[in-house]
């Protein structure tokens, strides 16, 4: 089995769950299958030329013609792309395909019937309303791409245009990450045999595992408000000096929150950390918070705090409900509760077992077992057993 892994990265200033779980799994797979036999074909954001791009985000001849090299010269049984916009495009698809192999694609985003790709729209919630026209142009209307009309306008038209030539034909399974997403893309017209459910998967340093004091509570994202940032910054504005929190991460709100918010006392703002620094605040933190207000895809550092025995506090929106069981591992609320659900959390007399609770689940997804399910699919993909 010879399996060629194709991402077109974000920005290095921007890395995020994808570009870690693509580079995770690449690894993951070269070290169960041997580097020989796991093969990538990658592209950074960095490297965006916007003139050429205008010109290539329909159907890039070059990636399209890479691929099906490489598929062909090194006999690539299975091809599994992870994002594939803006410089990819969907060629590589199409690549696959002809040149021989099965295809693959990771649904890390729901960029298909969304040009944003999370199904929220600020100052509006989650929205749902391209998904119900074919050409619908709210995407536009509302600049939902970079909240830029032009960009907005080049995002939609392009993925007008890969729906018309029918390229995802060319994918013949979709990995979904978790049971929430499942429903999701089937209710947006996926076939079900088309899709696999297999989640994300994590290494976590075991040095981290073992440390014991915990104090505080910690956010880790973007700052925008797609993520809940506003919601959580009102409510700790609130709050006494007992619950401190700590924030980590950068974005667009980064420095509106800051002057908003830097006189509270009790919020720490770390920015942007390296992914070791982060794990080593959150397994130091009490509970770790996830406010987002979209779906989400998966829940990477939900994962992540509870490896390293820290429950979570989540809302009750999209994926959370497959990774936090309220009273067990953390606490599930909805945006009314939330101030409550923060205060009841400080003293809770089951903390213990709720941190206990949360490394069970955690195991779950060990790297290990889930690749060995990784490679358990594809080999039934090429025996077609599924």
């Amino acid at each position: 089995m010879k399996i060629l892994i194709v991402h077109n990265k974000y920005q290095s200033k921007n890395i995020g769950g994808e570009d870690i779980v693509y580079k995770n799994e690449l690894e993951s797979l070269r070290k169960k299958l041997g580097e020989k036999n796991v093969l990538s074909y990658e592209v950074s954001n960095d490297d965006v030329n916007q003139f050429k791009l205008l010109f290539e985000i329909w159907f890039s001849w070059e990636h399209y013609k890479n691929i099906r090299r490489m598929v062909e010269e090194n006999r690539i049984n299975i091809v599994h792309v992870h994002n594939f916009f803006p410089m990819l495009t969907p060629s590589v698809f199409k690549a696959a395909k002809e040149g021989g192999a099965k295809v693959i694609h990771t649904l890390h985003n729901y960029r298909l019937w969304c040009i944003s790709g999370i199904l929220y729209r600020d100052g509006y919630g989650t929205c749902e309303v391209c998904t119900k026209n074919k050409f619908s142009l709210a995407g536009i209307l509302n600049r939902c791409y970079r909240n830029s009309l032009l960009q907005s306008i080049a995002a939609q038209l392009a993925f007008w245009f890969y729906k018309v030539t029918g390229v995802f034909d060319s994918v013949d399974y979709f990995f979904v990450l978790t049971d929430f997403q499942k429903e999701k893309v089937k209710s947006l017209g996926i076939s079900e045999n088309r899709i696999i459910a297999k989640p994300n998967s994590l290494r976590i340093p075991l040095e981290l595992q073992k440390q014991k004091e915990k104090q505080g509570y910690i956010y880790v994202g973007r700052l925008e408000e797609s993520k809940g940032i506003y919601e959580l910054l009102k409510v700790w504005s609130r709050l006494d000096r007992r619950f401190v929190l700590t924030v980590i991460g950068g974005g667009k709100l980064e420095r509106e929150l800051k002057n908003k918010f830097m006189g509270c006392d009790n919020v720490i703002f770390k920015g942007v950390c390296t992914r070791e620094e982060t794990l080593e605040n959150m397994a130091k933190s009490k509970y770790l918070i996830q406010p987002s207000l979209w779906y989400e895809t998966f829940g990477l550092t939900i994962i992540e705090a509870m490896s390293v025995g820290t429950p979570v506090i989540g809302f009750d929106i999209g994926t959370r409900k497959d990774f936090i069981k309220n009273g067990v591992n953390g606490f599930l609320c909805t945006p009314p509760t939330f101030e409550e659900t923060i205060r009841m959390s400080l003293e809770y007399p089951e903390y213990d077992t709720l941190s206990q609770n949360a490394m069970k689940t955690a195991k779950l997804y060990h790297d290990d077992y889930i690749i060995e399910q990784q490679i358990e699919a594809y080999k039934k993909i090429l025996e077609e057993r599924i």
